[in-house]
């Protein structure tokens, strides 16, 4: 299990750079460094497949190109409106597809029961995909951290809000937004963001 977590820690922290906000020329540089990856044919290989590749193709035109990467992002998901991608679990949850519904409450308190502070409180609402990535990658080192040291009962408890919080929030409408991704844009960094993302959380 361990050895499990370990695998999804490395995915998760990609995952949550990736959405958060627009990639940096260091994430860019690190994903370049990748060169082996395993054989098998799944939605996380074939995504960070498309990831390497698109970084490979516009490498002798980084600095324009991580320009295009900052509009595409903010075209999927900022927009000035309607963006396609809308990044809050509160529009695909609640029935009016208003954000900062209680939705947004629950996840807070989630992440208050787990003892993460969320650092842009309020500037950010706390059901944004990047923000909710995060805690499971929060989750997830810390669960590591507390087997090894032989704190059982707490690493037990916090992989049960994890294992709580992915299968009856974040499973409940990651699908639809990594669909609406992977219908509006063109550009391959993101469509293998998408299906990393939508293969880590429907395994």
């Amino acid at each position: 299990m361990i050895d499990e977590l370990k695998e999804e820690l490395y995915l998760y922290n990609l995952l949550r750079q990736l959405f958060l906000k627009e990639p940096t020329k260091e994430l860019i540089n690190d994903l370049a460094k990748i060169d082996h990856l395993d054989e098998t044919d799944d939605e996380i290989n074939y995504g960070l497949k498309l990831l390497i590749e698109s970084i490979k193709k516009n490498e002798y035109r980084l600095d324009e190109w991580l320009e295009e990467l900052a509009i595409e992002y903010a075209r999927l998901f900022i927009g000035p409106k309607n963006p396609p991608a809308v990044p809050y679990a509160s529009f695909y949850l609640s029935e009016s597809r208003s954000l900062m519904t209680d939705e947004t409450i629950d996840v807070r308190k989630r992440y208050l029961e787990a003892g993460m502070a969320v650092k842009n409180l309020y500037s950010i609402p706390d059901d944004h995909i990047g923000i909710e990535l995060e805690f499971i990658y929060y989750l997830t080192k810390k669960i590591i951290e507390l087997f090894e040291r032989g704190e059982r009962e707490e690493a037990s408890r916090l992989f049960e809000i994890r294992s709580d919080f992915l299968s009856k929030h974040i499973t409940l409408w990651i699908p639809f937004f990594t669909d609406r991704i992977l219908d509006s844009t063109q550009e391959d960094f993101y469509k293998g963001a998408a299906l990393i993302l939508r293969g880590v959380i429907n395994p």
